[in-house]
């Protein structure tokens, strides 16, 4: 056998303790090379504390014959020689694998090796080896495992987790993971990292769990005043946050024990981001930046234990050290993967942020700005095959508005000019550290542009009803009476959709009316479409070709896909008509009117999640998903879901999801009862039985679906509790656990306390909710 300089040295039998060698050692991308001593016949001191390799190690991206290990090495020098031995018993007394590189200092001192040529279905042990002065110091101990061979029969379990935020939180719902010593692997659906240090409004750090960037100066200032807070921007920014989350003790000990496959979500960059655009100022100022994208991108596969390079095409059937260049990055990017393990499963992990187009509506929309009138939406709505008569009662329910540049409405075009430069003004106040005569100048360009053409009544009456009770009795703005709201033609105006604010996510990625956004959503999608583009697939074409190729030719028992966001329907009804709610109080309120018009609606929770892409979603759901019988796992709503999507009418397969809540992260209850509280507030008093209402979301969402036009059926909600997934995958069947934990109990949180010193304590409190798909039926076993 002939070896390269990265050498090597396969069913080599050696013991650590006895044996000495000299080597030519390799550093990653280093094309010199010298000779060294790697190690001499003296004990191995194991690095327990950290001084050495303050991350431990990790292994990740098993295949039937190979798997990543990684670790990050620090010593006197900048640049750490090393040894990676691997073997089959912990005690090393058979090492198979031995194999030298460098842990280099322009890497952040991280190392991560491909090692080929390995046995399926089999555990290694392994670790990295530091010549000292007068000892060998060695790594933890990690633990990783090969995937089973293609014809290989047997059972196949795994977890899969979301959303560890670190700032003033713990892993304790890790405890679960630890608890099932037989999982082959564990799948991570995204924000491994949260980019934000001081984010008040979900993060809360003390002075065990915070995070201060040592490179200040490199990071993004967002917000103003007390409120603002910092987020990663350089590359020194993007690794200090994977080092401070890889101190963790709970999260080191699921990395040394099982291999993880992961992809990310939005976190790992920025907050709800799509492509290289961030969205902390919600349209105030353009947020797109490459650079800050390529960090964070470099920094994720500095530290995560996947195969980056494999992933793109080159290579991957060798052994080597794996190195990020630039032809990894933005926009070259490519994590979307697929793995096999035995027979029975065949798992494929999507990538939803690199690709996705812009949101539908945008944070920065005017509310009044009609952005399909009358005879458009008429026009759309006629070619689609909807009979004339109902397309008119469709538009008789939409927003009524004129052409505020028609002579009769001179007037309203001058008062506006003038509230709207003063409503600008505040919002970009609360946005941006500008001075006065910039936000005047911004303000005033923003009213110019948006107090024009076809803008809906309805919405400028609000603004109008609401400047005047500001106003006194002599000004001018008083002699004027509402705009007409009767008798004009209607349209979909960005007001429609739920669109209330300036600048707000609010009505834009976040709580907006089902009904009319399915319909906007479908002629910006046509639109779209005839520009040879999407507004909706997040995935684009080449990756869901790849997909569809992918589920249509495998012959594995089970088809999972991993996305980072769920194809849960999130949403509720709270319209008049609803079938069913099973709310005394929410009953109460509607039926004596306590609850305001503007939401007694259909509303999509999360429209940055596939609800955000209604025609796409649906149709890759039944022609793809239910049509191959496509098991989908997801994560980031920091909340439980179970959902079975409709039957495909051809195969009469289904398709079946189910979302993990987060690791740490602030569950979607709470964060929702805030947001709608906001919502609430901003329509002025209102009674307590309405403001209650987001304690009866988990009803509302499990019966909203219950109506003829959404095919989907929400069988489990779980809005309140943190938790993680357990998959075990048979022949007959799939069964999955949700172990879950209130966020709070008995007064003591469950998440801002630790509990890594009283695993029994916590597990005691943990709740499990099991399922099982066989025979394409969904069944609940507890």
């Amino acid at each position: 056998m002939q070896f390269t300089r990265r050498k090597f040295l396969q069913t080599l039998a050696v013991t650590a303790s006895s044996a000495a060698f000299t080597s030519t050692l390799v550093g990653c991308g280093d094309s010199k090379s010298g000779t060294v001593t790697v190690f001499t016949p003296t004990p191995v001191n194991i690095d327990n504390n950290g001084q050495y390799f303050p991350q431990s190690v990790a292994s990740g991206d098993p295949k039937s014959d190979s798997v990543i290990i990684w670790t990050r090495a620090i010593k006197d020098s900048a640049d750490v020689p090393l040894v990676l031995q691997v073997s089959t018993d912990d005690s090393f007394g058979t090492v198979v694998v031995e194999f030298e590189a460098t842990a280099q200092a322009s890497a952040d001192n991280c190392i991560k090796i491909r090692v080929a040529g390995l046995s399926p279905d089999t555990h290694y042990y392994y670790r990295f080896l530091i010549n000292g002065a007068d000892e060998i110091i060695s790594s933890r101990i990690g633990r990783t495992k090969t995937a089973p061979a293609e014809d290989n029969e047997r059972n196949v379990k795994f977890a899969f987790v979301s959303c560890q935020d670190y700032i003033g939180r713990y892993y304790n719902t890790y405890l679960s993971v630890l608890q099932q010593d037989d999982l082959d692997f564990v799948v991570h659906l995204g924000d491994y990292i949260y980019e934000t240090t001081g984010d008040d409004s979900f993060q809360s750090g003390n002075e065990v769990r915070n995070i201060v960037f040592d490179d200040q100066e490199g990071a993004l200032t967002i917000g103003v005043g007390d409120s603002a807070f910092y987020a990663a921007a350089s590359l020194s920014n993007y690794r200090q946050l994977y080092k401070e989350y890889r101190s963790d003790a709970l999260l080191q000990q699921v990395h040394e024990r099982f291999p993880m496959i992961v992809i990310w979500d939005d976190h790992e960059f920025s907050d709800d981001s799509w492509q290289d655009n961030a969205t902390y100022t919600d349209g105030a100022m353009g947020e797109q930046n490459l650079e800050r994208k390529r960090n964070s991108e470099q920094a994720f596969f500095e530290y995560i234990p996947m195969d980056h390079v494999a992933i793109r095409g080159e290579d991957g059937s060798s052994s080597d050290s794996l190195t990020v260049s630039e032809e990894h990055l933005y926009p070259n990017t490519r994590i979307y993967r697929d793995f096999r393990f035995g027979k029975h499963l065949h798992l494929v992990m999507s990538d939803y942020r690199t690709y996705r187009p812009d949101h539908i509506i945008p944070e920065d929309a005017f509310p009044g700005t009609v952005a399909m009138d009358q005879a458009t939406t008429s026009g759309f709505l006629l070619a689609t095959g909807m009979p004339q008569a109902q397309v008119d009662a469709t538009v008789a329910q939409l927003s009524p508005y004129v052409n505020i540049d028609d002579a009769p409405f001179a007037p309203y075009k001058a008062a506006f000019l003038e509230v709207f430069t003063g409503l600008y003004m505040q919002a970009l106040a609360a946005k941006l550290p500008l001075s006065q005569e910039e936000l005047l100048a911004k303000a005033q360009g923003y009213a110019v542009a948006n107090v024009q053409g076809k803008l809906a009544t309805s919405y400028l009456n609000l603004v109008l009803s609401g400047a005047k009770a500001q106003l006194p009795a002599e000004h001018p703005l008083q002699q004027l009476p509402a705009l007409p709201e009767a008798g004009v033609e209607q349209g979909i105006a960005f007001y429609t959709l739920a669109k209330t604010a300036l600048f707000d996510n609010l009505g834009s990625r976040y709580l907006v009316i089902k009904d009319t956004y399915d319909l906007y959503a479908a002629y910006k999608e046509y639109v779209a479409n005839l520009q040879g583009g999407t507004a909706q697939n997040a995935w684009a074409t080449e990756q869901t070709n790849w997909m569809a190729q992918t589920f249509a030719t495998s012959d594995a028992t089970w088809k999972m896909l991993g996305s980072s966001v769920s194809f849960s329907p999130l949403m509720f009804d709270l319209s008049a008509s609803r079938p069913y709610s099973g709310s005394v109080a929410l009953e109460s309120a509607l039926g004596s009117g306590l609850l305001p018009a503007a939401l007694q609606q259909r509303f999509y929770i999360n429209v940055d999640h596939w609800d955000g892409a209604p025609q796409f979603k649906s149709g890759f759901i039944k022609d793809v998903l239910a049509s191959n019988g496509v098991i989908t796992l997801g994560g980031d709503i920091h909340s439980t879901y179970v959902t079975e999507h409709a039957a495909h009418p051809a195969t009469g397969n289904k398709s079946f999801n189910f979302t993990t809540s987060s690791v740490s992260s602030g569950t979607f209850g709470s964060f929702l009862q805030r947001g709608m509280n906001s919502v609430l507030s901003q329509l002025g008093d209102v009674p307590d039985a309405v403001s209650q209402l987001p304690f009866f979301f988990n009803i509302l969402m499990e019966t909203a679906t219950k109506r003829s036009d959404i095919a989907d059926d929400l069988a489990f909600a779980e809005m309140w509790q943190h938790g993680v997934g357990i998959v075990t995958v048979s022949a007959d069947n799939v069964q999955v656990e949700f172990h879950n934990v209130n966020s709070e109990i008995n007064g003591e949180s469950t998440i801002t306390n630790s509990y890594y010193d009283a695993a029994d304590e916590f597990l005691a409190m943990v709740d499990v909710h099991k399922f099982r798909v066989a025979g394409n039926q969904l069944e609940k076993l507890d």
